[in-house]
């Protein structure tokens, strides 16, 4: 799907305004990833909405078997002017990525 991106805390390579190409659902790792990200009870200090682009990382820890569980989520901007939105594990379930950027249009 295709999405308007606003704000200028992923510049300069999402241009406030721009019209980006996203997937869904995300496939595999995110690590590293620019996704789009649906927030729950917090929300994006620049804009002050519930939907934010963002770079993600995530620190895990492992538990029992296969398991694991995060420590912590990052959703990281690339304009370093901007804050990161950091996330504990207590607040795991505020964040849902919706979909992966594909590209720029």
């Amino acid at each position: 799907f295709v999405a308007q991106v606003i704000g200028k805390s992923m510049e300069p390579k999402i241009p406030d305004g721009s019209w980006c190409l996203f997937a869904s659902p995300v496939a595999g790792t995110r690590q590293g990833k620019i996704v789009l990200v649906e927030l729950t009870d917090v929300t994006d200090p620049e804009s002050g909405e519930r939907y934010t682009v963002k770079r993600y990382r995530s620190e895990k820890v492992e538990e029992t078997g296969d398991s694991w569980r995060h420590l912590k989520i990052t959703l990281e901007p690339l304009n370093r002017d901007f804050a990161p939105i950091e996330l504990t594990c207590e607040h795991e379930g505020d964040v849902r990525v919706v979909a992966e950027l594909v590209e720029v249009l």
